[in-house]
This record gives structure tokens, sequence and C-alpha cells, in this order.
């Protein structure tokens, strides 16, 4: 059951011969594809500062840092594209280590707009710094940036709260003093609801059985506020039932707006065939649950399944989302 909270060089071009015929004037040239590059910060604060700021405070990294939301006591939907919502939004997440001991540090812009609609959903109660029995939670505004921060160290005490948040103050300091307008990746994803996807009806076709669309969660935060409502992304669950807590779970479905870049990085899995789609990528995500990775034009669909919920072979549900998202239903008959 799933607990949801709320470069090769290229290769040298052959010089034409004369039996090459060129285009007519009337012909359609191909269309150039978008390139894909990695969302610009909204600030100048990178990793490697945060990185170095946390090594003052609470010593050297227990492990690679990485520049994603940390998997430590997470959110079940967050694998795959979620990871990466901070970077879509103008800011950056970075996090590293494992259940004994690690951080998770979050900075985004557009702060205010954000706590403002965080707040109104029961997910953010001001700014916050404390420390005990070996854990942190720091909650930092500057203005128009919003700093988060959670550490995991069993040497961590109350009396470690004052220097820890000052230490995140000054990141955020450099962070609003270097701030800067981006214009986020664009994407006709944004804000398109589960139902186009994959409807309720359809995935009991696949499975055999009832099923049930929820996207109502228990719980809401900041990562839902800049998943849900600053990218527009939507959290798609759907599951035997209309309990997400007492139900099977069947299928889950995150996305990232603009995201190619983050699914250009996915290193396991097997290739497979999906028409439509500009790439799949079918394999498990770190939690060891089954996963079909799509690449639609700039956007990442994710598919995520579970144990006990009978489907074995992802790809005929993603070959209907890609369907239902690039051409549409077919009309009623």
């Amino acid at each position: 059951m799933l607990f949801l909270a709320t470069a090769c060089a290229p290769a040298p071009q052959p010089e034409p011969t004369a039996s090459v015929v060129p285009p007519t004037a009337s012909a359609t040239p191909t269309p150039t594809p978008e390139p894909i590059v990695e969302p610009e910060a909204a600030f100048d604060v990178t990793c490697a500062d945060v990185t170095a700021e946390m090594t003052t405070l609470v010593g050297s990294p227990a492990g690679v840092v990485d520049e994603t939301l940390s998997l430590v006591s997470s959110a079940g939907w967050y694998p795959g594209p979620a990871q990466h919502m901070f970077q879509r939004a103008g800011g950056i997440a970075c996090s590293t280590g494992d259940s004994d001991r690690s951080w998770e540090v979050t900075i985004v812009p557009g702060a205010q707009t954000v706590t403002a609609g965080a707040a109104s959903r029961n997910g953010f109660s001001g700014e916050e710094a404390r420390c005990d029995m070996g854990r942190c939670f720091v909650q930092i505004l500057d203005g128009e940036i919003l700093v988060s921060s959670t550490i995991i160290d069993p040497a961590l005490t109350a009396e470690d709260t004052q220097r820890i948040e000052q230490g995140l103050r000054s990141l955020a300091a450099s962070a609003a003093s270097t701030l800067r307008d981006v214009e986020l990746p664009e994407s006709d994803i944004v804000g398109a609801e589960c139902a186009r996807l994959l409807t309720a009806e359809e995935l009991a076709a696949q499975v055999g059985g009832e099923a049930f669309l929820i996207t109502t969660f228990g719980g809401w935060g900041i990562p839902s506020e800049v998943y849900q409502v600053v990218n527009g992304s939507r959290l798609c669950y759907y599951s035997s039932g209309a309990d997400v807590y007492e139900s099977q779970g069947y299928l889950t479905i995150t996305t990232l707006p603009g995201g190619a870049w983050a699914f250009e990085q996915l290193t396991q899995g097997s290739t497979v065939a999906i028409e439509g789609a500009d790439a799949a990528i079918a394999g498990f995500d770190e939690f060891d649950q089954p996963v079909l990775d799509l690449r639609v034009g700039p956007d990442w669909i994710r598919l995520t399944t579970y144990e006990g919920a009978g489907i074995s072979d992802l790809t005929p549900i993603a070959q209907q989302i890609v369907q239902n998202f690039t051409v549409g239903r077919p009309a009623p008959q």
C-alpha cells in the first residue's frame, strides 16, 4: 500500500555529391527540435555553496551530494519527476546521506506566493528553526527567497539550533541578493488534469476490475505547493477503492513539465517502444517499484505500479496515456 503525503562529438557530415537533389522551394522544412536544456536558477547560490555551508555546520557529507530532493523519510511519490520540482521552479534542491545521517536544503524564489498558497492549505505556518533529538527543521524567509532544510544527525541537540539557523540565513541572504527573473520551461502538460492522461475507467479496463482515481490527499507542504501549484504538475493515484490508505494501489502518475533535461539523466532501465513518445524507459525506482518513464516532447511523465496491483506490463497503459495526451481520445461511436 502506498502512503502519500501531502557529450559525444558529432560524427563528421559527408560532403554533398552531384547526385544530391536539393529540396524544392515549396517543400516543407523539417521542424528543428527544441534543445534540451536544464532550467536556470533564479539566483547565484548553487549546491556547491550549500554543501560548503552544511559542511561547516554539521561536518562532511555522508555521501555524494545530489541536486535533487532527498528520498530519506520522503513521500512515496517523490522518486522520479518530483525530485526535480524545485529546479523547474527556478530553485535548487541539494541532499545527501541516509537514514542514519543526512541533510536536505531547498531554495525557491517567489517565496511570498509559495508560502501564502501553502498556508491557505495548512501547509505553512511561518518561519521556524528547531533542533532536538538528532533532527533539525528550518524554514527561513528572506524577501522572495524561501530556504527549507531537514537535517538528521544523532549528535544534534537544541543547542545547535541558533548556529544552524544563522548558517542557513546566510544562504538565504546570498540568494536574495542575486535574485533575478527567469522563465520557466514551456510545457503543454502544465495544469493538465489526471483524467486527461488516464481515466479510472480506462485503467479499470487494463486491470480487469474497478478502479478509482484519487487526486486529493491528506496533508500539504511547501513541496506540494511547488509541485502542484507553481509547476502545475498533478499527482494521480489509481487504486481499488476510494480510501487511499485502505485500498490496493494500482498506479501513480507524476510529471515534470519541461523535464526532458531530467529524463535524459536517467541511467538505468531498458528502452521500450511507445508510439508517440520521444523516448521510454522501463525499470525500477529507488523503492524497488516498477516504473515506466516517458519523454513526450519537453515533458517527463512517470508511471509507477505496486506489488499486488496485478500489472505486469506498464506498456499498454503508457501507450494509452501518450495517445490521450498527444492525440486525444477517439470520438464516441
